[in-house]
């Protein structure tokens, strides 16, 4: 049996998982970890007594907190941060409920940081490679040129790459990193929470990384297509409320003055092809458009937090 990473707790957020992911993800990781820290996001489902059912490898290998209302990713991974803190982790993973790790992705992960740490690289985080439903391919990481975002792929590279920034989940962060940058933006409750903490870790000089050979199942969107645009690309597509945080955080951090003037650009590129695409080739092109419309205005007059107006199965992870 292989040895766990000790110092290292898991963060997953909850909010309706599905049930078979969810439990696979927790196995996972319980062959690499002693302990698992989850924080749901006031789910329909009782996320609760489904952990109860679990057969755990030690009774006190999760430790389970309950908001009881949605109150956003950003708090959420907070809250879970601040539990690993206390039970004196060295290192939190965060985790969405709809990834599952492979086997050793977490020494991997752990490999890498401690490498780079020893090259004395100001490491803000070391993020996984994923693979998701529609192909076995390893989705690239991304850096930012003056022309735009290039991806980086690891294929025929050694151990990791240097990226500008990661999805949250799969993101290994010391809490000693976490302590010089701060944690999640809780304002933007969801959509670019991930984004924004790697500009704002490289603004106060970080570095941000992407492991190679750590590897997880990660699910993008609600489902997914491949589309020819100049090349086959995978579009993820999601609920309309989605695009209203996208649309409305993108437009809040423009106005930031540590997000690169490169990303800007690209960005309110990426947003305006967004608009037209999803507006003419989704099915819900016209509750799509009003939701992009409404993330814009709201973005544009400072409007932050939870979408107030959205109903109760509109308020997702």
């Amino acid at each position: 049996m292989k040895p766990l990473c000790e110092d290292i707790i898991p963060v997953i957020v909850t909010y309706n998982p599905d049930k078979v992911t969810l439990i696979a993800s927790i196995s996972a990781l319980l062959e690499q970890v002693k302990i698992i820290v989850i924080v749901d996001n006031g789910s329909d489902n009782d996320v609760g007594a489904l952990l109860q059912q679990l057969q755990l490898p030690q009774p006190d290998a999760l430790c389970f907190l309950a908001l009881h209302q949605n109150f956003g990713l950003g708090k959420a991974f907070n809250a879970g941060i601040a539990i690993a803190r206390n039970m004196h982790a060295a290192f939190v993973l965060l985790m969405d409920q709809d990834s599952i790790p492979e086997p050793d992705m977490l020494q991997e992960l752990r490999r890498i940081h401690t490498r780079l740490s020893h090259q004395e690289k100001p490491v803000a985080a070391v993020g996984a490679s994923y693979r998701n439903q529609t192909h076995e391919g390893l989705a690239p990481f991304t850096r930012l040129t003056q022309f735009g975002l290039a991806k980086i792929h690891c294929e025929g590279r050694t151990d990791f790459v240097q990226t500008d920034f990661l999805i949250s989940s799969g993101t290994l962060i010391s809490i000693q990193a976490l302590d010089q940058i701060g944690g999640m933006d809780e304002d933007l409750f969801i959509d670019h929470i991930d984004t924004e903490w790697c500009f704002r870790a490289q603004s106060k000089g970080y570095e941000v990384f992407g492991a190679c050979h750590a590897v997880m199942r990660h699910a993008l969107g609600d489902r997914q297509v491949r589309v020819w645009l100049g090349r086959w690309r995978t579009i993820a597509f999601h609920q309309p409320f989605r695009y209203y945080y996208m649309f409305r955080n993108s437009v809040l951090l423009w106005k930031r003055s540590y997000m690169p003037s490169a990303w800007k650009r690209a960005d309110k590129f990426r947003t305006l092809s967004a608009l037209i695409f999803f507006t003419i080739f989704s099915s819900n092109r016209l509750a799509n458009l009003a939701m992009m419309l409404k993330g814009l205005w709201h973005g544009f007059n400072n409007r932050s937090g939870k979408l107030l107006s959205a109903s109760k199965n509109s308020d997702g992870n």
